[in-house]
Formats: structure tokens, C-alpha cells, sequence
């Protein structure tokens, strides 16, 4: 793979952090209407999710990528 391919990559994941989305605003209504436990395991399933699509993404580029 080129440098180009990573650096695009590294930019799209950088975007997909940064943006405050549903994802954000979920985490702030649950958090404020069920408390900070809840919200924080509302954050690890959405943590886990970001995870999976980052391994599946790592994976189509490694094995399909030719």
C-alpha cells in the first residue's frame, strides 16, 4: 500500500472521532436521564462499534487491497 492509502485512512478515523454526531448526543441524553454508570456503558458499546468497523476497515485493506 502507498503512503497515500494510510494517510487517507488516518484522516477519515481522525473525522469519525472528532464529529459530534447521534453517537454524542445519545451519550449526553442517556447520561444526564440514567446517570453516569449507565452513560459510561453506553460509551463502551459505542466504543466496541468504532472498534469492530476499525478491525473490518484494517481488514479490506490488507486482504483486498491488491
Amino acid at each position: 500500500m502507498e503512503w497515500h492509502n494510510y494517510f487517507s485512512f488516518a484522516l477519515i478515523s481522525l473525522l469519525m472521532v472528532i464529529n459530534p454526531g447521534p453517537n454524542m448526543v445519545y451519550l449526553i441524553t442517556r447520561t444526564m436521564d440514567a446517570g453516569i454508570k449507565d452513560g459510561l456503558l453506553s460509551l463502551f458499546g459505542i466504543s466496541t462499534g468504532f472498534f469492530y468497523i476499525f478491525i473490518d476497515v484494517c481488514f479490506r485493506f490488507v486482504f483486498f487491497n491488491k
